[in-house]
């Protein structure tokens, strides 16, 4: 697989641009990630290598989308609610209230 990819919101929005141009339904993220899907399953299924190593790259791409997935995913998570400042608070001990 390649070493880097200069992946950015906007090479995203334009590959969404250009399906949509083919299928207005790829308006919606669900709908464009399933022509991305079948158009990698298309090339990958065209290349003429031996069928035990278009496999083992399938399984190498579902991995790397996992990855690439989770790292936005964790990118746009909200960041933990934090305690309001200036509040207080004890010990507590068995037998406290």
């Amino acid at each position: 697989m390649s070493e880097t990819l200069q992946l950015s919101g906007e090479l995203v929005s334009q590959v969404q641009d250009i399906l949509a141009a083919h299928d207005e339904r790829c308006q919606d993220p669900l709908v464009a990630v399933q022509y991305l899907s079948a158009v990698s399953g298309y090339v990958l299924g065209c290349q003429p290598i031996p069928a035990h190593q278009r496999d083992a790259f399938l399984d190498q791409l579902a991995q790397f989308m996992r990855q690439v997935h989770d790292d936005v995913a964790s990118q746009s998570a909200p960041a933990p609610a934090q305690a309001p400042a200036g509040e207080a608070f004890g010990v507590w001990q068995p037998g406290d209230p």
